[in-house]
């Protein structure tokens, strides 16, 4: 079950984290922790979201690709999707720890998955990558409005002399992870006032009774308003469902950081970039919180390689909404390639009445006989 993967998740982390220490600031001085935030109207980010590339972490036969690339047609996403080798037994074997590892099968192929998104990047020329599990979903406004708010956030945060849409995720070497999609950041309220955050404004986020339970109890616990967004110093981050990446900072991760499981054990990837931040005072991770992409409630493909399933079928897609996500597009009721369907769908993205999809494809068809009856 979903709560079942959090659980096991926190679990994980609680157990890596027995030599938690003070939070390491960003900054030599007080960290700024910004109230303020201009609320305007964003210009729309371009088809990569302001990074580089969008890479997709994605098996080739993957069930899961399907709804992936709906999801970025609809939303106008542009993704570049690495192609994996067919992992070996030697791979696997190469990824463990000599001593005390504890990783499984199939935690072992979404490992070397990542590692293969970040080699992938690395043979370009490009500059940043935003790397994304292919089971998530996000709002039908992530490009025209989420990113945008969320970048100017981030510009603010790390650079608030000039915060211009120059760099639009920054200037360089402002951060070396950026958590966009995560299964929560949590911590406790006296963390939060000792670290780096900005609150900001968003419309498109659910209201606090539609949120996740862990995050409504989170965000009450520091005082957010509701409808508002935080970006923070990554503190106790779980799940890598979209993070992004700088080339010196990929590097890093490939050839020293995350290159394979450290000795004594590591349960998952995403625990060993929970590590990383945690743990390396020159790494620096921000966080964008509650998360702007989340894994659909569905099986657990490592689950199923484990119990020895090829699960071929993305099951609790129709008819479901993602956490923390309002106006989720993933819905395989909806799937398509019809461009003038995906066109029609694509308009909610823009729309003044922040409508989410119709739940049917007889729904899209109605709606779009009454828009163009002469079509």
């Amino acid at each position: 079950m979903p709560q079942d993967r959090l659980l096991s998740r926190y679990l994980g982390a609680v157990i890596s984290c027995l030599g938690f220490i003070a939070v390491i600031f960003f900054y030599g001085h007080r960290p700024p922790c910004l109230s303020s935030f201009p609320v305007e109207k964003f210009t729309a980010a371009n088809s990569t979201l302001g990074f580089g590339a969008v890479a997709p972490v994605s098996r080739a036969g993957s069930a899961r690709r399907e709804g992936l690339i709906f999801v970025a047609n609809v939303t106008g996403v542009d993704l570049k999707i690495p192609e994996q080798p067919t992992w070996t037994e030697e791979d696997v074997a190469g990824l463990h720890a000599e001593n005390g590892s504890t990783i499984t099968y199939g935690s072992s192929l979404a490992w070397l998955g990542h590692l293969n998104a970040l080699k992938w990047f690395l043979s370009t020329d490009l500059q940043s990558v935003l790397i994304l599990e292919d089971d998530v979903d996000w709002d039908i406004r992530l490009r025209s409005t989420q990113i945008p708010t969320a970048a100017a956030a981030v510009r603010l945060l790390t650079n608030p002399q000039h915060s211009s849409d120059t760099d639009f995720w920054g200037p360089p070497g402002s951060w070396d992870l950026l958590y966009l999609g995560h299964c929560g950041d949590y911590f406790p309220s006296d963390v939060w006032k000792g670290i780096p955050h900005l609150t900001f404004p968003d419309s498109t986020m659910p209201l606090p009774d539609h949120l996740h339970p862990y995050t409504q109890k989170f965000l009450s616990s520091i005082e957010i308003p509701a409808q508002n967004r935080i970006v923070h110093k990554t503190t106790f981050p779980l799940c890598t469902f979209g993070y992004a990446v700088t080339r010196a900072s990929a590097k890093r991760l490939v050839n020293e950081l995350a290159n394979r499981e450290p000795e004594g054990g590591c349960l998952a990837y995403d625990i060993r970039i929970h590590e990383i931040c945690r743990d390396t005072s020159d790494f620096k991770c921000l966080t964008v919180n509650p998360e702007l992409m989340h894994h659909v409630d569905a099986e657990s493909e490592i689950s199923n390689i484990d119990k020895g399933r090829d699960h071929q079928e993305e099951s609790g897609a129709r008819g479901r909404h993602t956490p923390n996500i309002a106006c989720g597009a993933r819905n395989s009721a909806l799937y398509t390639d019809d461009p003038d369907v995906l066109n029609y769908l694509g308009s909610y993205a823009t729309s003044d009445a922040n409508e989410c999809l119709p739940e049917e494809m007889e729904t899209v068809e109605r709606d779009m006989r009454m828009r163009y009856p002469y079509a």
